[in-house]
């Protein structure tokens, strides 16, 4: 859904059978008229920027209020408020101003009886069509992943085993020695590579501790941190037997050592 030619080609269609609602004429008939053109065109950019506004709050949103963290009721509120009202309000305003040009007041237009209800069903099924294909195309790359055939690991192969990630609006494989460190942030589990790219996944910490496990070059640093030895920069020793460890790529969590795993960290640096 983050093609824009696609979302063009859904703007070109839409714009003829908007342009044609309340027509009394044929579209054959219409195609030979000046008038068709002016009112196509109008059509084709007050839907395009629509669409456009609809595609860019429901990016924003999946970014700061996903539906996965559970917040459904929030993110419905918001989806409709800004993805659905305010481009209603916003072709409206724009309607009228394209009336207005050709000095007709819109109020004695047919528009609130006939394009109206008709533009807003579309804004809802645009909403819909950009809320439901990526969860779709999603749940099929879970299911096209789980098919893969994959022989059980041995423990010399655990650290070998490919971990699954969240790369958009797709599933990615990466394998453990690319990734720089994993941590919770805000309850989620996030893996970064050794390019500084970060990607959710749906294992636990504790799951990719143990995937981790067989191979020495990671480390359980606390509650919300697994780090690789390529990343660890330095250390120095804290009050109470605490450790603060020195990365070479940023993570957005504590980074400190217990009493308890200190003598594990020395032990597993040297």
């Amino acid at each position: 859904m983050d093609k824009f030619w696609f979302r063009l080609t859904m703007v070109l269609i839409a714009g003829i059978y908007i342009t044609e609602i309340g027509s009394m004429d044929s579209l054959a008939t219409r195609l030979r008229t000046d008038v068709f053109y002016k009112e196509y065109l109008a059509t084709i950019i007050i839907s395009a920027i629509t669409v456009e506004l609809i595609h860019f709050f429901h990016v924003r949103l999946d970014r700061k209020v996903p539906w996965q963290q559970g917040h459904v009721l929030y993110r419905l509120y918001l989806q409709v408020i800004l993805a659905c009202f305010v481009p209603l309000v916003l072709v409206m305003g724009m309607a009228a101003l394209y009336f207005h040009l050709y000095g007709v007041d819109i109020r004695r237009t047919d528009y609130f009886y006939f394009i109206a209800p008709i533009v807003l069903l579309l804004i809802v099924l645009l909403n819909i069509i950009f809320i439901m294909i990526p969860v779709f195309i999603q749940n099929l790359t879970h299911k096209q992943v789980a098919a893969l055939p994959i022989d059980q690991p041995t423990d010399k192969q655990q650290a070998e085993l490919p971990i699954k990630v969240v790369d958009g609006n797709s599933i990615r494989i990466i394998p453990p020695e690319s990734v720089a460190a994993s941590y919770i942030v805000e309850g989620k589990v996030v893996v970064k590579d050794k390019e500084q790219k970060e990607y959710l996944t749906d294992f636990t910490l504790d799951e990719l501790e143990k995937m981790f496990l067989p191979d020495n070059d990671f480390f359980r640093v606390n509650r919300q941190l697994i780090v690789c030895r390529d990343i660890v920069k330095a250390y120095r020793s804290l009050d109470y037997g605490k450790i603060d460890v020195e990365l070479t790529a940023s993570v957005p969590v504590n980074v400190v050592v217990s009493q308890l795993k200190a003598k594990s960290f020395r032990e597993w640096l040297s």
